[in-house]
């Protein structure tokens, strides 16, 4: 017992050199034109780095890695979702392959239908009907910062959205034919984050 004790002890004494660790991270606002689009109480949760919506997701601690080889979606937040609603989701990368150069924009990282609102209260992991499966943020070396943009609709009753088969690949999706398809109307919400590769080598030429 004696020895569980100093076990705990320990555990705790470490404590604040993890919290200095976190807290050695520039966890950076998105700030500019790119804020306007964190428009209400949407928030996007990764483990080990937590909710990172309207964030750019920084480079220590190994995060950019993580969020790109470990790390599976995101816990998927609205607090004002109405419970008896039901929402799809998209999340997008429009700086494909990079930000001057996007030319292969609205590269579709995730889509999601069905998804009822109370599970959106919840904060719990996303249980709808999957049109296109989770690919996690995979930004390409010397493409400098680039958004991942979450949209959130509410799905008009009785429909039942799809991709077309010309819209099997990711790159270049036409986000905006989908939501005309479908009538979704405008979103009841967006928000984004950031990221970029690690192996950078002037980031000056992509800033905005």
């Amino acid at each position: 017992m004696l020895k569980v004790w100093r076990l705990c002890l320990w555990l705790l004494s470490l404590a604040p050199l993890f919290s200095a660790r976190r807290d050695s991270c520039n966890f950076q606002k998105i700030t500019g034109d790119d804020s306007r689009f964190c428009s209400g109480d949407l928030h996007v949760l990764y483990p080990e780095i937590g909710d990172v919506s309207c964030l750019h997701i920084p480079l220590c601690l190994n995060y950019s890695q993580s969020l790109t080889k470990d790390w599976g979606p995101p816990v998927i937040r609205f607090s004002k979702a109405q419970p008896d609603k039901v929402y799809i989701l998209m999340m997008v990368d429009p700086d494909a392959p990079s930000r001057i150069d996007p030319r292969y924009m609205y590269w579709r990282h995730w889509l999601v239908a069905d998804i009822q609102g109370q599970d959106l209260l919840n904060g719990k992991s996303l249980r709808g009907r999957i049109l296109s499966g989770y690919s996690a943020p995979s930004p390409p070396a010397n493409t400098g910062s680039h958004r991942y943009q979450i949209w959130l609709y509410m799905q008009h009753p009785g429909s039942s959205p799809s991709l077309l088969p010309t819209e099997k690949s990711l790159g270049n999706w036409d986000r905006d034919a989908f939501a005309l398809r479908f009538r979704l109307g405008d979103p009841v919400v967006t928000t984004q984050f950031m990221a970029q590769n690690p192996r950078q080598k002037d980031l000056s030429d992509f800033k905005k």
